[in-house]
């Protein structure tokens, strides 16, 4: 049943007849009526009662006048709410970011993108990088600031500065750990603190240790290591001055391939997608370790 012939039948009954409905509708009268007929017969009933030259509703037909309506406001609710949609997916940004980005470095960001793209309506998203990857690559996300050693497997990369993850640990407690010269030393005399492993990675605690403790996130880790339970990896931009004279680093090299980037979704193209890629990495780069 098409949409159009309903709304000729109901400027019919608005109108009174099919010549009035056929001026309304700018339709030679034969059209109208051709209409009418083509929907009764998908309906299989008659709608109106001929008399003379007037029309009158029949039984089927003043049913269907309340259900044509809604049905006709439905649908036109509907093309509204998708064109609006349309319209709005181009002033959106799905972003996804790491835990150490939304908790200690996102505040950065906010007042920047709004200033710049005031239209912009942000979608924002916390994960794993792992996880951030694949919905990027699905074109779930249009961004993700993710850690990665290596450039990340996206449709396009911005690297944005190191991430530069080093043990910390209380001087009060662990004051040892500066002499620290591998990971093997520091998993072997100090309690770990380190983020849960997904499945099939590695973990640095060893079997039988006494103490250790598995967070889910790198701002729990900072918590248990300036409350003093352990050694744990942290990141410079995650301490503030007086954090950092309360803790002592380990001399551990880290990966230096690590980095925060920006990965970009398939579908996330354009001028203005580069122009919010470079306003991140703008306000982003002086909080984080220099290359």
């Amino acid at each position: 049943m098409h949409l159009e012939k309903l709304s000729i039948f109901l400027e019919i009954v608005d109108s009174g007849s099919i010549s009035a409905a056929a001026k309304l509708v700018h339709l030679s009268q034969p059209a109208v009526s051709r209409n009418l007929q083509q929907l009764e017969e998908d309906l299989g009933v008659s709608l109106f009662e001929r008399e003379g030259r007037g029309l009158t509703l029949t039984a089927a037909g003043r049913a269907l006048v309340p259900e044509a309506r809604e049905l006709l406001t439905r649908a036109e609710t509907m093309r509204k709410t998708v064109r609006g949609s349309a319209q709005r997916s181009y002033h959106d940004l799905r972003l996804g970011t790491v835990d150490s980005v939304v908790s200690f470095l996102f505040g950065h960001l906010v007042a920047p993108l709004s200033q710049a793209f005031p239209e912009l309506g942000l979608k924002l998203t916390t994960g794993r990088t792992a996880q951030l990857l694949e919905r990027v690559a699905s074109d779930d996300l249009d961004l993700a600031l993710v850690a990665y050693s290596g450039a990340p497997p996206a449709s396009r990369v911005t690297r944005i500065a190191r991430y530069d993850l080093q043990y910390y640990g209380r001087k009060d407690r662990f004051g040892d750990l500066e002499g620290a010269c591998d990971e093997e030393e520091i998993a072997a005399a100090f309690p770990l603190v380190e983020i849960e492993a997904l499945p099939g990675q590695p973990t640095m605690i060893p079997r039988g240790a006494k103490s250790f403790a598995r967070a889910g996130s790198l701002a729990s880790v900072k918590a248990l290591v300036l409350g003093g339970f352990g050694v744990g990896s942290l990141l410079d931009f995650m301490l503030s001055a007086s954090e950092r004279q309360r803790l002592v680093r380990a001399g551990v090299p880290h990966d230096p391939q690590c980095a925060l980037y920006l990965a970009a979704g398939p579908g996330w193209r354009g001028d203005r997608a580069l122009e919010i890629e470079a306003c991140i990495a703008q306000h982003l780069r002086p909080h984080l370790c220099a290359d």
